[in-house]
């Protein structure tokens, strides 16, 4: 697929607090730097680079299923882009491709910003930030969910792929993949497992598992939710 740049629009920025994050038609809102600083800057220079990047040009329609997190459509949310914050900013986020995508100004076009410019972002009442695979040996470069901040976190790794099979012709679909991490002492440990889950937790464990058992909540029926339970529960236990 052949990307093509986007010229960089400028307009006037307006200078208040972001709404509540919805879902939004074509551009019923208007990007807003905070903190911009200068007047002139804020206006003029610093609010077109949100505009940086490539046009995204979506996926073929007989692919089931979609690419984006949660949903396909626009939301409304905010992101640290270019060592700015921006907020009230119509986007998306493409799981396949683990890009930040925005709407334009011009209310049709999609820009996929730059990755490695991406600090953070908040998008459908999710906190993503950006690590790369120097951050520990177990992670790949890119943006993690962060789904439980205490004295440990728990980040998930979202994707998604496409899986191919041939039936009377070729179908394609987007399969989601999660891949969940512990953060301890500064270090990042994958959790492949319930064991892994437990290891990682393990002068704790004995405590943990008879929380979850009581509390009826089972590591196979949803991993993202037994983590994380299993965390802030270990967190409380060492206050």
């Amino acid at each position: 697929m052949v990307k093509h740049p986007v010229l960089a629009f400028c307009f006037a920025a307006l200078l208040k607090p972001a709404q509540a994050q919805n879902n939004i038609t074509a551009s019923n809102a208007t990007p807003v730097i905070v903190n911009a600083g200068d007047v002139y800057n804020a206006f003029i220079a610093n609010q077109s680079r949100l505009y940086n990047g490539t046009e995204h040009l979506g996926y073929s329609v007989r692919i089931k299923n979609h690419a984006y997190f949660l949903q396909k459509e626009l939301a409304t949310g905010k992101l640290v882009y270019d060592e700015l914050e921006f907020t009230n900013v119509p986007m998306a986020y493409d799981l396949f491709k683990d890009q930040v995508v925005v709407q334009h100004l011009n209310g049709f076009t999609r820009v996929a910003l730059i990755s490695a410019k991406v600090k953070e972002f908040t998008l459908l009442n999710h906190h993503f930030i950006r690590l790369d695979s120097t951050s520990g040996a177990s992670l790949i470069t890119g943006f993690y969910d962060e789904v439980y901040t205490g004295q440990l976190k728990v980040l998930v790794k979202r994707e998604k792929f496409i899986d191919e099979t041939i039936k009377d012709e070729l179908e394609r679909e987007f399969i989601s993949l999660d891949m969940i991490y512990i953060q301890k002492d500064g270090r990042y440990y994958y959790i492949k497992n319930k064991k892994g889950l437990f290891a990682m937790l393990k002068d704790k464990a004995p405590a943990v598992k008879q929380y979850l058992r009581k509390n009826r909540i089972r590591y196979r029926k949803g991993p993202e939710t037994a983590i994380v339970k299993a965390t802030a529960y270990y967190d409380s236990l060492n206050k």
